[in-house]
């Protein structure tokens, strides 16, 4: 019993760090973040590609909503294992604090406006919606009409920036009132000092962690690619696999099991006490079917396609961009031997030499895509986003022949953005 009250502090201690520690990033990245669909992708990927201390704070906020779920689900479950969960105030407190966590986490899901981010919500509020009776009432008030459209990220990022993060201080505020008692303050001391010290050591791990595993960022949206498919966060791929199994009764998944599940988990403190045996078998079956259905749906999930991050798929993107337009005059690598260059005699540049690379700035490049260049080079300039532009320049480089250092990350030293 000893063991589970101090991993119980423990997994507190580390709830309350990586909580301030997100409310207080998340309010720093909303200095730089712009709520709106022409804007939020743009804020995001300027974070990712300026690096400093906006990816880093990126970084730090993405992998510590992760981690606090963890040490949430952790405080939650010894509390039950050690029999506190009686205490019912701190109990409906601490759980109730935790929904809101998973809410905020549902809420910034959308933010930053990529492919994931926009058909992921698509998929979770068709979920909502299937709830009988205020599922599509619920579902409508967060997008604001029927579909996903111009008002839906500002409520979103509303709830995820103020509503909730208010909220959360007031329950965490109410859950440390409820567990104070007055000591003296040497034995004080002797209790929060070991907890103090660990919450710095979580603080120094999440920073030297967050620049390492930088957070994922796709495509930007687009609502007219119906065959993307989201990818849920990982604590909620259990509930993504059980809805597999009530296809034709979708309500399943998103009233009765929801209603049941935290009906009892509200219940704990009202019913009997009963032995640790009893507690660590109900603890121990939920682990194990939230553990099978995970791996369930990581096992079928093996079959799809790999998720490329921006950065990956610009590149992808820009090879097959490339074979559409490109193709027929500059060849298959670049060397000006395309079959239209063979037809009609054009005179088509050979980038496969290395002088070309080496004496044209990116903007002569930038604007011979974009405006076109001669009698032979088309614009291209309202089929391809400056974005797209750069990205088939990074592309022609790389497709080159000779080894030498990249053009582009030259002209990035000087200032340029690519």
């Amino acid at each position: 019993m000893k063991l589970l009250l101090l991993l119980r502090a423990a997994a507190g201690t580390l709830c309350l760090v990586f909580l301030l520690l997100l409310l207080a990033s998340g309010w720093a990245l909303a200095a730089g973040y712009v709520p709106s669909e022409d804007e939020a992708f743009a804020s995001v990927l300027y974070w990712r590609q300026a690096g400093g201390l906006g990816a880093l704070l990126r970084g730090f906020h993405f992998h510590l909503s992760s981690a606090l779920v963890v040490a949430g689900f952790a405080y939650l479950l010894l509390t039950f294992l050690a029999d506190r969960h009686h205490e019912r105030k701190a109990w409906w407190l601490g759980l109730t604090l935790y929904l809101i966590v998973i809410a905020l986490c549902f809420t910034g899901f959308l933010l930053p406006m990529d492919q994931n981010a926009h058909w992921g919500t698509v998929v979770r509020l068709g979920i909502v919606e299937t709830s009988p009776g205020i599922g599509p009432t619920v579902a409508d008030a967060l997008r604001g009409g029927p579909l996903l459209n111009a008002s839906t990220l500002p409520r979103f990022y509303t709830l995820h920036a103020s509503i909730l993060p208010l909220v959360a201080v007031l329950l965490l505020a109410l859950l440390l009132r409820s567990g104070t008692r007055w000591r003296p303050r040497a034995a004080l001391y002797s209790a929060t000092a070991p907890w103090l010290a660990l919450a710095l050591v979580a603080l120094a791990a999440s920073y030297l962690a967050a620049p390492h595993w930088p957070a994922p960022l796709e495509l930007p949206a687009d609502p007219t690619d119906s065959e993307y498919i989201p990818r849920p966060e990982w604590y909620f791929l259990w509930l993504f696999q059980f809805g597999k199994y009530v296809e034709s009764a979708p309500w399943v998944r998103s009233l009765l099991l929801p209603v049941a599940g935290l009906g009892l988990l509200y219940a704990l403190p009202l019913l009997r006490r009963r032995g640790a045996g009893f507690r660590i078998a109900l603890a121990g079956g939920w682990c194990l079917a939230w553990s099978a259905l995970t791996g369930l749906a990581v096992w079928q999930d093996r079959e799809l396609p790999p998720t490329l991050m921006y950065e990956q798929a610009m590149r992808v993107q820009a090879g097959e961009q490339y074979q559409e337009h490109c193709y027929d005059c500059h060849g298959e690598d670049g060397s000006g031997d395309g079959p239209q260059t063979r037809a009609f005699d054009l005179d088509v540049p050979d980038l496969t030499q290395e002088k070309i690379w080496l004496e044209t700035q990116v903007e002569e490049m930038r604007a011979a895509i974009r405006d076109g260049k001669g009698e032979d080079m088309p614009a291209f300039g309202r089929k391809l986003s400056p974005e797209q532009i750069d990205a088939m320049i990074d592309y022609l480089e790389t497709q080159s022949r000779f080894e030498t250092q990249s053009r582009t990350e030259q002209n990035r030293s000087k200032g340029n953005p690519t």
